[in-house]
């Protein structure tokens, strides 16, 4: 047999059963030494924890007030700022009271007249009914509150005549220029709708829309006629037929001259 020898390498040991050769093996504590190890907890600074305590409830209960003055000034439109309530300027586009009076080209609103100085009882009748005489010329009134009121005529002539006939006992007017703020402020908003002079509708019928309906629908209409249509039907046949007679002419006369052209050659 061979005789033993020393492994050229350590022997494998499990974790658990390694031992450092350096330090001693720990050893095994006995049961009287794990009974009578006491396992209460080290004593406490009861007044340290009781401090600590207070100053955090005191900080949380700051920043919760200062959280509801953040949210009562959300709710109001408010900001707190040091106490005091700072004013926020309103919104854009927003009415304000004490407005300065917009810049308005005046020149271009010769034909508009304001109405003012008459009792609120007042309606659109009775100031069309002060106005009366421009009926064929035409015009029309907006409201601004409930004692001014802006005339919108055909053209500044007839503004100018309007404003000369006014009498003032029911009603006064004056130039656009010379008209309240309120008005000014009116006209501001849309000034392209007011420069335009007020133009009449010229009369109209339903004859063209009724008888297109009918031609669609592929109806004879079975109102009788008038004498003017039936006078001006007359005439449009006419001319359609004079009109088809003139161009047979001409291309007659255009195939003659066709005709009649000889080609000599050399």
């Amino acid at each position: 047999m061979l005789p033993d020898r020393k492994p050229d390498k350590a022997l494998y040991r499990p974790p658990p059963l390694r031992t450092s050769t350096d330090s001693p093996r720990l050893s095994v504590m006995k049961s009287d030494e794990i009974r009578n190890t006491s396992c209460e907890e080290p004593p406490r600074n009861v007044s340290g924890d009781s401090e600590s305590i207070q100053t955090l409830l005191k900080a949380l209960s700051i920043s919760g007030g200062s959280q509801d003055q953040e949210d009562v000034a959300n709710k109001h439109g408010d900001a707190v700022t040091n106490g005091r309530s700072a004013v926020i300027p309103p919104a854009k586009g927003a009415s304000l009271t004490g407005s300065r009076e917009p810049a308005i080209d005046y020149k271009n609103f010769g034909h508009v007249l304001e109405l003012y100085n008459f009792r609120k009882e007042l309606n659109s009748a009775d100031l069309q009914a002060e106005l009366a005489g421009f009926e064929d010329s035409g015009f029309y009134l907006k409201w601004v509150d409930d004692t001014h009121c802006l005339a919108v005529f055909s053209s500044k002539s007839e503004a100018d005549r309007a404003l000369s006939q006014i009498s003032g006992l029911l009603v006064e007017a004056r130039q656009f220029k010379d008209a309240s703020l309120e008005s000014k402020l009116k006209l501001a908003k849309s000034p392209g709708d007011w420069a335009m002079p007020y133009k009449k509708r010229p009369p109209t019928n339903s004859s063209t829309a009724h008888r297109l309906i009918l031609g669609h629908l592929s109806l004879r209409s079975t109102a009788t006629k008038s004498p003017q249509e039936l006078e001006k039907e007359k005439r449009d046949k006419e001319a359609l037929q004079e009109a088809r007679a003139q161009h047979e002419r001409r291309k007659q006369a255009e195939k003659a001259i066709w005709d009649d052209e000889r080609w000599d050659f050399p």
